[in-house]
């Protein structure tokens, strides 16, 4: 775990210990399986010194990726939903089927040139639940993404990589219904679209309560899909996830 996941776990805490004891606090527990659809990068993508147009997906052999995200949730008033997201991914990619690729000012030729896709997310999310009823709840707002990108060749000792360490403003919704007492139906994400790229990260499942005290188990299918297109790195990214989790609402006083 790098430092800024570290000071990210941290500030969680630090918002939410205050609150443990509050109905309206809820740990949500997630993790599974992630596959790659599609992961197209060029470095640098400028057309003066373009590097090569290749497919981390398609060029290379993907590995079996495991995941796993922490979200904390605070609701105020029965109205206000304060959530603070950590979110780390990293997909392994090995054995280049290219013979030669040009990435980040650096030449790869021959066998045995691997990838490696990371992208690190933290969130700060506020929405406000417009509907609250015994069927449906929805919420809408707005998030703060703070990513920590890179990609990477490796070739024995050669090596390069792209970084990008920023942050991007997101539209966020949370739609729950409820045709019965013990299943929520759960649609909920955060996406934006942009004149140089988008980012959407959509879950779609169920949560079945398993315990009267407030556990719920989830279970359901995640999207992250979006990228850039600028100077610097052209990259879009299409990742699947199979999802399974636990949703825990703190009881009252």
């Amino acid at each position: 775990m790098d430092k800024l996941q570290l000071r990210f776990l941290f500030l969680i805490l630090f918002l939410t210990l205050p609150h443990l004891v509050k109905s309206q606090f809820r740990l949500n527990l997630e993790s599974g399986a992630a596959f790659s659809q599609y992961n197209d990068v060029r470095v640098p993508n400028a057309e003066a010194n373009a590097g090569t147009l290749f497919s981390l997906h398609d060029d290379f052999s993907p590995q079996p990726t495991a995941f796993f995200r922490v979200e904390m949730s605070y609701l105020i008033k029965g109205r206000h939903k304060v959530e603070l997201t950590a979110a780390p991914l990293q997909i392994v990619y090995q054995d280049a089927q290219l013979g030669e690729i040009d990435f980040a000012e650096t030449t790869f030729s021959g066998e045995e040139i691997d990838g490696t896709y990371q992208f690190n997310t933290y969130r700060a999310s506020y929405r406000y639940r417009v509907v609250d009823n015994d069927k449906w709840k929805i919420d809408l707002g707005a998030t703060v993404l703070a990513r920590d990108a890179r990609i990477a060749l490796t070739q024995g000792n050669l090596e390069a990589e792209d970084t990008d360490l920023g942050f991007v403003p997101l539209l966020s919704f949370n739609l729950n219904y409820s045709p019965k007492e013990k299943l929520s139906l759960v649609l909920k994400g955060d996406a934006l679209v942009g004149p140089v790229g988008r980012a959407e990260d959509i879950f779609a499942g169920i949560y079945y309560p398993v315990w009267k005290e407030g556990l719920q188990l989830k279970a359901g299918y995640r999207l992250i899909e979006g990228g850039a297109d600028v100077d610097q790195v052209y990259n879009f990214a299409y990742i699947h996830f199979a999802s399974l989790g636990l949703v825990y609402d703190f009881p009252s006083d």
